[in-house]
């Protein structure tokens, strides 16, 4: 019976699918709306970097009015490659269209951004792949032990 918690395991390739198609949103909404979305000039009322040792982000708040007259608010998260690119910007180009996946692309970040999602979901297909046929292995595994099958193996002593 312990051997059919190996099943659970089948959780991991389902989590790894998630992200693809999660990445593959990002990807596709990157560049529906860097492509139909209006041309705003965005300002910057905040920006932070964050460097916990290993890791590094931070972040970047926007305000800008859109088509409609409105006044938008919003805080976008930046990788440190990202954040370079707009450091000593006030005032950030960005492409808007309200109900995108990606309502905004940052035009300076919207190359480094699209390539990022994209690499990111190939990785996580390559982790899918190979997780998946670990995944074979390992129920087919649990299958013959829970059966009860099990391999005999036999020694013979051979003098010479």
């Amino acid at each position: 019976m312990k051997y059919r918690l190996l099943y659970l395991f089948w959780l991991f390739p389902c989590y790894l699918a998630f992200i693809s198609i999660q990445q593959l949103n990002v990807y596709r909404g990157t560049i529906y709306t860097y492509t139909n979305g209006q041309s705003i000039a965005a300002d910057v009322t905040d920006f932070d970097i964050k460097q916990i040792a290993a890791q590094s982000n931070g972040y970047v708040d926007l305000k800008f009015i859109d088509p409609e007259g409105e006044t938008i608010e919003r805080r976008l998260s930046l990788s440190v490659q990202m954040a370079h690119k707009i450091m000593d910007t006030a005032v950030i180009p960005i492409r808007y269209k309200e109900g995108a996946y990606q309502e905004i692309v940052m035009i300076p970040t919207y190359e480094l951004q699209r390539s990022t999602s994209f690499m990111n979901m190939i990785i996580a297909l390559i982790g899918l792949t190979i997780l998946c046929v670990v995944m074979v292995f390992a129920t087919k595994f649990a299958n013959r032990r829970a059966s009860g099958i099990t391999d005999e193996i036999s020694i013979e002593r051979v003098d010479v």
